[in-house]
Order: structure tokens, then sequence, then C-alpha cells
């Protein structure tokens, strides 16, 4: 009975296969995700990410927009143009090129009325000449460092892959030529013995012709071990990079939901309002830990209840926990020049953007309308009185932008602020809400991805309570 002889895994034609068609589909998704972001540029298009949906249905929320220079007098009628407004780069169609007075006047699709003021020449950045839908969303994934390794690890994954199938297609090779060798000798009659010896001379003559081929293999081989060896140094460097982050992340929220649960008691009442302090924070055991503890941070609803730091510098409490030790996460901590007791007409306040929702990484939530009207207020607790943080404005801006400037007492500045951040903001607040420049303010900071030194604020009104770490005073 004739059998039929099976084919391993190993010598079979799948596993290179498969490694080939991983490791290609890998590396093209990296080249899909980076080739529309890199190569724009080297032509000279301006890419910018939409966050607001004044020209929808055109260009929806989440595309990101090709901005080509242009002369201002080329500009057309219903031509989309991005400009500069303060801190802002907007996206609006053209509906008047006024060349004799050197401005447009624009209007964004989904708004009823044309913009209020006209855009002067110089304002002007370029002409949108395409847009992709979704790609945003994607942008802000792989904008951060993290994603960054996310991406060298896909690549690097991708090349092994395919250095692993070449491998593997070389040894199955050298297995079916030993494999044949060996029963051609099984094979050949005994009288073909003495043939073999005789042609020794023939094989001697042979084997200094294929000298050179078998060098280049050795070469060849070689140098895939060295370019393997150098992939998987970085493969495992990233990894590692990417799981001691995520290790930090984990080991964080631990930490600050301890925090938490330990010293910001939640008040225990069925009285929902806005106006009653919702928490009790034991500032007296906090600052027995660390004096640099200078108040407490909570919204309800979101992952904001935080301590919040006032370092020497801006770097100590970068990447260090509230209890002063190293954390890649760092913690909430204010601008070191200003005064620990927000007594500053207005308090700038840092928390990390991270790939988790810990610190400030939702502070972009208040981009859109329904959220804000969910999360209208913050509070600050201080170990000397507590505030009820009545947002106004929440916007992207540059890492560079004035708005970081310190201002300490009410005036000029303290005017110009209020009415720039009120313009730009992304919601409108609700009804009875109004910016007044009287008022103390805090400005919440953190990370954006959607450009280079991106960033997302928030600015709250502060308002006074008669509390004191949520604790009413006689």
């Amino acid at each position: 009975m004739a059998a039929e002889k099976r084919t391993s895994f190993k010598d079979s034609k799948v596993a290179p296969a498969l490694c080939n068609i991983l490791g290609t589909l890998l590396i093209l998704a990296v080249f899909v995700l980076c080739l529309p972001i890199t190569a724009p540029r080297i032509f000279g298009y301006e890419i910018y990410n939409v966050l607001s949906g004044s020209m929808e249905p055109a260009i929806p929320v989440g595309s990101v927009i090709y901005v080509e220079k242009v002369e201002p007098s080329q500009v057309e009628v219903d031509d989309v143009i991005a400009f500069h407004d303060g801190e802002s780069v907007i996206a609006h169609r053209v509906v008047t090129n006024r060349t004799s007075l050197g401005e447009f006047v624009t209007k964004g699709d989904a708004n009823d009325v044309e913009d209020f003021d006209p855009i002067p020449y110089d304002a002007l950045i370029g002409r949108v000449a395409l847009h992709l839908p979704l790609l945003g969303h994607a942008m802000s994934l792989y904008a951060s460092n993290v994603g960054k390794v996310y991406l060298l690890l896909a690549f690097a994954c991708g090349v092994m892959l395919n250095l692993l199938a070449d491998r593997l297609r070389e040894q199955q090779s050298v297995r079916a030529r030993r494999a044949l060798q060996a029963q051609r000798g099984a094979e050949a009659p005994e009288g073909e013995a003495s043939a073999e010896s005789a042609g020794s001379a023939d094989s001697a003559a042979a084997t200094s012709s294929t000298t050179a081929p078998t060098l280049r293999k050795r070469r060849t081989r070689l140098a895939r071990t060295i370019i393997m060896a150098v992939l998987a140094a970085i493969f495992v460097c990233s990894a590692g990079v990417v799981g001691y982050v995520m290790h930090g992340y984990d080991k964080a929220e631990k930490l600050y939901d301890e925090a938490a649960q330990r010293y910001a008691t939640k008040r225990e009442t069925s009285e929902k309002t806005d106006s009653v302090v919702p928490i009790q924070v034991d500032f007296d055991a906090l600052r027995a830990q660390n004096p640099d503890i200078i108040g407490w941070i909570y919204c309800p609803g979101t992952v904001i209840n935080y301590p919040v730091l006032h370092g020497k510098d801006n770097d100590q409490y970068l990447h260090h926990d509230y209890q002063g030790n190293y954390d890649f996460a760092g913690s909430i901590f204010i601008e070191s020049t200003n005064k620990p007791d927000f007594s500053d007409a207005k308090t700038i306040v840092y928390g990390h953007h991270l790939l988790t929702e810990l610190m400030f990484s939702c502070l972009e939530n208040w981009q859109e309308q329904s959220f804000y009207e969910q999360h209208p207020v913050m509070w600050l607790l201080t170990p000397t009185g507590d505030y009820q943080v009545i947002l106004v404005s929440g916007h992207h801006l540059s890492a560079y932008s004035d708005l970081y400037q310190i201002i300490t007492e009410p005036g000029d500045q303290m005017n110009a602020y209020v009415n720039t951040v009120t313009a730009e903001s992304d919601f409108k607040p609700i009804e009875g809400v109004q910016a007044n420049p009287s008022n103390r303010y805090v400005m919440l900071s953190t990370c954006a991805y959607i450009f280079d030194n991106a960033r997302y604020a928030l600015h709250g009104m502060l308002v006074p309570t008669s509390t004191v770490g949520g604790v009413a005073q006689n």
C-alpha cells in the first residue's frame, strides 16, 4: 500500500508566506499612517487637524486639511482658506476678496452669518487644497512620543518578519537539497562507487568555481543576521519603554485613586446643586506628607480629582508624584512663579496629557459643547479657602502663546486676557455665565497633539465659597 509523504509545517511554504504577509502589512500600515502627514510637507503644504464643525458638511470634524501657499490676490470667491485668528488657525470659505482693502470676508459653511471681522491679507496661511476625513483622529493617536514608539515597534516588527521569511525559505532549501542528496546516495548502484571516486578531480575543480557564490551567501546571511539583531534590539528597547510607561501609568492611577479615597471624602448629600462643595479634603494629613501641596482640584463626573502642588520650578513635579517620588505621570502643579495661595489675577495649572485618562488628558473633551454643558463647573479647595471654578472658555493654543504670561493684578492685561479667551472658546458658556475681568482665574493647561507644541487650555473664573477644605466656617 503506497503511503503519501506529509510535509512538516517547518518545511511547508505556509510559514514564510505568513511572515511575509504580516510583515508587509505592518510596514505598509506605518507608511499609510505617516505618509499623509510627512510627505506633503516636502512639497510645501501646511497640515492642520480640524477641531470644530464650522465647515461641515464639506469638511467634517476630525479631518486633516492640506494648505498650499498662495498669493492673496489669487484667492477666489468660494475658496476655503486657512488663516491666523489670534492664537487659533481657522479654515473658512471666502465670501469676498476685497483686493483694494487687502482683506477677505469669510464664513463657515455651518454658520448662519459671515465672520464678524474681515481677515487681513497678512493673516493668510494659504488655500485649502485637499482634506482627508477621519485622519485627524489618527494623528492624535500617534503624534505623542509613546505613539511614535508604537510606530517604531510596528515597523521593526514588520522588517523582522520579512527577514525571518527569507531565513525560513533558505533553511527549507538547504533541507531539501540534503534530502535529495541522501535519496540519490541511497538509490545509486554499488558499481557506481568507483565512478564517484574517479570523478573526485572533477568535483575539486567544481568546488573552486562555487567558492565565490558561497562567500556571497555567507556575507548575505551575516548582513541579515546583523540587521535582525539591530531590529530585535530596537524592538526590545521600544517594547520595554512602552511597558515601563504603561506600568508607570497603572501605578500612578492606583496611587491617586488611593489618595482620593484617603484624603478627599465625597460629601454624602442628596442635594443636586453646583453651589455646594461636593468633597472635603484633609489638608493637615496631606501637607504632613508634602508641604508643597497647596490645593485639591475636582470635577464631578470626570477623572479630575487630584492634589495640586507648587514646586520650586516647573520641572519639580513634571515627573514626580504628590509624595515627591519619581513618576512619569507627574502631578497637577501650578506655575512656579505664581503665588501658592491663588491670589494672582491668573494662576496657570499644568497637567500631563497621557494615553490613559490620567491627569489632564480629558481637557480636550471640553471642546464639545455637550460635554461642557454636562461639566460647566470644577472645584478648587485650598487650606485657606475654597472656590467654585466656573468654566468660561476652552481652546487650543501654542505653547509659546502670550496667554502663558503671568498676570498678578487686574487691569488692561487682564481685560485683554479675558476678551481673547472668550472670543476663542470652543464652547458657548451656559446662560448666566459671564466672564468678569475683575475676578481671579485659573488656566488649566495640557499638551495637545494637533500641531507641534500644541496645548489645550481651560479657563475658569474663581468664585469664593464659605468653606475651607470643604468644611463650612462659622
